[in-house]
């Protein structure tokens, strides 16, 4: 930033403190999910909003963000069938949010 240069390269490998309780939003398969950065953890916790309800309720966590091969953890017994056929674009939402708040950091 400013053009200097910093004096260790940041390493991408989960979000910081600041970020803790700050969601991203996206609606998937008609539900709009938020997902939630956990200090210096490579996951987010992934809730779901019930607007008539005015609340939101866990779906899971999206794990292992700072490897190949992210997973979908479902906490909410009665919402599995939905996020089985949902998980591939909820696990490819947490991994676009990764990247961005990784590179972020990347000085």
């Amino acid at each position: 930033m400013n053009g200097e240069a910093a004096s260790e390269p940041a390493t991408p490998t989960a979000p910081s403190e600041d970020l803790d309780g700050i969601p991203a939003v996206a609606v998937i398969g008609g539900r709009r999910l938020y997902f939630e950065a956990f200090p210096l953890q490579a996951r987010f916790r992934v809730t779901m909003a019930y607007a008539w309800a005015e609340r939101t309720e866990a779906l899971g966590s999206v794990i292992r963000l700072d490897t190949g091969e992210p997973g979908l953890r479902v906490c909410a017994p009665l919402e599995v069938e939905w996020a089985a056929r949902h998980a591939e674009a909820i696990v490819s939402e947490a991994v676009r949010i990764w990247a961005s708040i990784t590179r972020d950091g990347e000085g």
